[in-house]
């Protein structure tokens, strides 16, 4: 998805979005029931604790995840971990089981952009050849030398044929790579080394996850 900033885009997966608003949906529709039939004090507390517990899961594994691509580099927004790598450090990206970004000194690998099943049991089956970088986007290959503006709709129909993970890999490892360009041309003397890759704990899940779990087993101790 691409927001009003035209140079910030967000990718996630529609899958575990959908999976987040049903189990809201399920969760809430319990909680109804619960009050509805006035459930003994005892039975409704832990069942809430248990629907908690599993709603911050749910939360940190399935809504949070994301990838941001800004000006300054990637945001990836792991369940209990934020990675922040500046384009000067990412060398490549690419999907294997996740979309990973390999930066100058580690591999991190996207919780929100998973290669599906059934694409792995696609790409097993084998493919048929397309041209790609490899052979070019609609490469010459005896027709001659193909112009800027016919390869585009050939790009485009080529990221349309793969999984969408390895679409996005696609996407931005071009956009690293011209980022990386861009930043050298501005400036003629760069020679530094890349920007530090930075990686932070994300409290709010984790709490999301452990409070409702830490109240379960008082709850069960208690009782």
């Amino acid at each position: 998805m691409r927001s009003a900033d035209q140079d910030r885009e967000a990718f996630r997966l529609v899958p575990p979005l959908i999976l987040w608003w049903v189990w809201v949906g399920f969760a809430a529709a319990n909680v109804a029931d619960f009050a509805a039939q006035g459930a003994p004090a005892r039975f409704a507390a832990v069942v809430s604790a248990i629907l908690a517990t599993v709603t911050g899961l749910a939360y940190a594994l399935a809504l949070r995840p994301r990838v941001i691509a800004e000006p300054a580099g990637l945001t990836i927004v792991n369940p209990f971990r934020d990675h922040r790598v500046p384009w000067t450090a990412i060398q490549a990206v690419d999907a294997g089981e996740w979309v990973r970004v390999h930066a100058a000194s580690k591999t991190i690998a996207c919780w929100a952009l998973y290669v599906s099943a059934r694409a792995k049991r696609r790409d097993a089956r084998g493919a048929p050849p397309r041209s790609g970088r490899s052979g070019g986007f609609g490469g010459a290959g005896g027709f001659g030398r193909v112009s800027e503006t016919a390869r585009l709709p050939a790009e485009a129909a080529y990221l349309a044929s793969l999984p969408v993970a390895k679409a996005i890999a696609t996407r931005l490892d071009a956009r690293a790579a011209k980022e990386r360009d861009r930043v050298r041309h501005a400036d003629s003397a760069y020679a530094g080394p890349p920007g530090p890759v930075t990686v932070r704990w994300a409290w709010a899940p984790v709490a999301a996850v452990a409070l409702p779990a830490l109240a379960l087993l008082v709850i069960v101790l208690a009782f």
